[in-house]
């Protein structure tokens, strides 16, 4: 059978202790990642019993779901199950699940002839996994449970019994994590955890991806609660879900005009309303108990922030939820909430007094807020499992992940935008092992890929000594390259290469030229000549520019923002805008220039005008991010634009652009909507400047551009292609020029 595109579909078998629609988070995971397997695969499902109604009332009304996807329950005989009383009988009940699970695949396997087998839900990496012994590819999770709670930082906050209770936990966990977890982890071709925790445990396996379990749409928040602000907790109230920590947070004097508002049930309540009364502050803390789930996400709704200061939580939808739905969360550095928290999360990290760093952290999160977003909605799944089973499928010996050596150094506070969030892409993307630059790393680290972006900078220098150095490691670096036969790729920013380059650095770049097997372009319009290319667009920024607050736009105002080089055309800008009169108008230029005396014969040719201003300096992110936003039109009169961060920059702000009329400005404009991107032809002048602010301001209360084919979603995978196609590239090349045996 094949799928919507001709492909054929492979055949899947699922176990998943809890699987179905409905409240249970763990239950309506499991049910997403089947459905979502179900629209490229035939998916046999292993469920229990009591999930079956929910599950065919849902099939019910989808016949194409019905039509690919087979639910098998599976049950202990009565007199096992009548013995599972309390929540801890779930543990020993679940073991001997998954052995029924075992022998149950294999019988069903033997008939059907499995592709691939998916563990799912409950899937903790301590407790052993009956699909591990099948005898197909495995994949393991989402997965959770190895997260360490730091005990001598958190102690104040447990208390006797909760810390006698981790002790234990610590321990058995342990030793069965050993004995079942370590099992699975070998024998499965994808690992993939909750959280870094996890993935850095198994990080010994062939494919660890790090992806929570979360798959939940929900609707943004409505409007806050009028009266003071609130701090939302929502958990069982153990010891380690520092129920305690929020009490003594909410203590603190800075929110004495703060509520806190607890849902949830167990033994530390008295204990969390004895401790609130002792503080003083009783009638602010108000105990809800267990609520149904509809309730707990209206309250949570209207709360300022989730204030969600689990010790060892794996995933933790309550935080995905409030993420989702574009409200802060302030949690720890630890497990999984700073993975679910996203971008409206404000980690804090341990310290002597932490519960005034939790303070500080709501006072933070009142004043910021957050936005909607769909990181977790089930829609990103279908790609997720596709890629997965795509890699666990692969019986090539390179099971180990592609090893990457970016040319970049890890990423800073002040590092390109593009390369942060292509590292995070790649770190991100099965089947990839990241690593970036370093002298050391380059010369004697262990790489597949060599990935170039700006090579100019390997061999370039402010000072001679620097550059004398530079030059020599590189040449080593092109020895070491030619001698292992490792393939380099390019990603290709800019056509030509920078006009102060020496002899000695053009030939270091012809010689790694030579070595480049694959490029990677960022548009169609980049001339291929005799290269191997694949074009990768640029991706958005509206995702990295949603933590930082956007200014109002300034009637009349044009913007330049970036660094300032003599091929972007700010010289003809100054010059165009000043041979204007209108008293209504502003141009702000805000960016680096290549050195002083560059900048101040920039100031020099504004002419004393005051409606120019200047902010000659590198900017960080919300710097950038006001000086784009505060601008009605963003000017970029580049005399070679080729591929330009700060034009994509600009429209992730909904701001218009005033570009060069290139082939590649009306493709983007084509792709985004022709009237975000104005073009001009010629050099750039005074008409043209005010005609295009005309046109700019009637786009105020439009839809932004169209970014959609920009998402960084696919860019990953796309990487990964390109860099499997360059090892085979360089494989076939070697080949070819070997000699045949005489």
């Amino acid at each position: 059978m094949t799928d919507e595109t001709g492909t054929p579909r492979s055949r899947v078998l699922i176990g998943a202790y809890a699987c179905g629609p409905g409240e249970e988070p763990e239950a309506a995971a499991g049910w997403a990642f089947a459905s979502a397997a179900a629209q490229r695969h035939d998916v046999w499902v292993y469920t229990r019993h009591r999930f079956l109604p929910a599950i065919e009332s849902a099939m019910a009304s989808q016949p194409a779901l019905r039509e690919h996807l087979t639910v098998i329950p599976l049950d202990l005989p009565p007199r096992v199950r009548a013995l599972k009383r309390g929540p801890g009988s779930v543990y020993w009940y679940y073991v001997l699940w998954q052995r029924e699970l075992s022998r149950a695949a294999r019988q069903l396997h033997a008939r059907v002839g499995f592709d691939v087998a998916h563990h799912v839900t409950f899937a903790n990496d301590w407790l052993p996994c009956g699909l591990a012994d099948v005898g197909v590819p495995l994949v393991w999770g989402p997965v959770g449970g190895a997260s360490r709670l730091p005990l001598r930082a958190l102690r104040p906050w447990l208390g006797a019994r909760g810390t006698a209770t981790e002790i234990v936990r610590g321990f058995s966990t342990g030793l069965a994590r050993r004995l079942f977890g370590d099992r699975t982890a070998r024998r499965a071709a994808v690992v993939v955890a909750q959280n870094p925790d996890v993935a850095r445990r198994f990080k010994r396996s062939r494919n660890v991806v790090v992806e929570p379990n979360a798959a939940l749409q929900v609707p943004p928040r409505g409007p806050l609660d009028p009266g003071a602000p609130v701090a939302f907790f929502v958990a069982r109230l153990l010891a380690w879900k520092g129920g305690r920590l929020a009490i003594d947070a909410i203590a603190d004097s800075r929110l004495r005009d703060w509520r806190l508002e607890i849902f949830g049930t167990g033994y530390e309540r008295r204990q969390l309303e004895r401790r609130a009364q002792k503080a003083g502050i009783a009638d602010r803390v108000t105990f809800h108990g267990h609520r149904p789930r509809s309730e707990v996400l209206a309250a949570q709704s209207r709360a300022t922030a989730l204030l969600f200061p689990s010790m060892h939580d794996q995933a933790g939808w309550a935080v995905a939820e409030a993420s989702a739905a574009g409200i802060p969360v302030v949690c720890l550095p630890l497990g999984g909430p700073p993975v679910l928290a996203d971008r409206n999360g404000i980690i804090v990290e341990l310290g002597r007094d932490l519960p005034a760093a939790i303070a500080t952290a709501l006072l933070n999160a009142r004043e910021r807020g957050g936005e909607p977003h769909e990181r977790w909605a089930p829609e990103r799944l279908p790609a997720l499992v596709e890629d997965w089973y795509a890699l666990a499928r692969d019986r090539s010996p390179a099971k180990r992940p592609l090893r990457i050596l970016e040319s970049f150094p890890a990423p800073r506070s002040t590092t390109n935008p593009y390369i942060v969030q292509l590292a995070s892409t790649l770190a991100s993307t099965p089947g990839l092992a990241i690593s970036t630059y370093s002298p050391r790393r380059a010369l004697f680290g262990r790489y597949d890929v060599f990935h170039v972006h700006w090579p100019e900078n390997l061999v370039g220098g402010h000072r001679r000594i620097g550059r004398v150095a530079r030059r020599a490691h590189t040449t080593i670096l092109c020895a070491r390259l030619a001698l292992t036969r490792t393939p380099v790729v390019r990603t290709w920013h800019n056509l030509e290469r920078p006009e102060q380059l020496g002899r000695i650095d053009h030939a270091l770049l012809d010689a790694l030229d030579r070595l480049t097997v694959l490029r990677i372009r960022l548009n169609d319009s980049t001339d291929p000549g005799s290269h191997r290319v694949v074009t990768i667009p640029h991706g958005h920024y509206r995702d990295w520019f949603s933590a930082f607050e956007r200014a109002r736009p300034t009637p009349g105002r044009i913007a330049y923002a970036g660094l300032v080089r003599s091929y972007k055309g700010v010289d003809d800008l100054i010059r165009a805008f000043t041979s204007t009169n209108r008293p209504d108008v502003s141009l702000a230029i805000t960016g680096k220039p290549l050195d002083h005396a560059h900048g101040e014969a920039l100031r020099a040719l504004a002419h004393g005008d005051d409606r120019v201003s200047f902010d000659l300096r590198y900017v960080d992110e919300a710097d950038l991010v006001h000086a784009l936003s505060s601008s009605e039109l963003v000017a970029l009169p580049y005399r070679h634009l080729h591929n330009s961060g700060a034009v994509l920059a600009a429209l992730s702000l909904d701001r218009p652009v005033l570009v060069p009329d290139t082939e590649v400005t009306r493709r983007l404009a084509r792709e985004v909507g022709d009237d975000w991107v104005i073009r001009y032809s010629g050099d750039v002048d005074g008409a043209t400047l005010l005609s295009s602010l005309d046109r700019a301001h009637t786009l105020a209360n439009r839809p932004g551009p169209d970014l959609s084919l920009r998402s960084w979603e696919t860019a990953g995978t796309d990487h990964r292609a390109a860099f499997r196609a360059a090892t085979e590239i360089k494989r076939d090349t070697s080949c070819r020029r070997r000699p045949a045996a005489p």
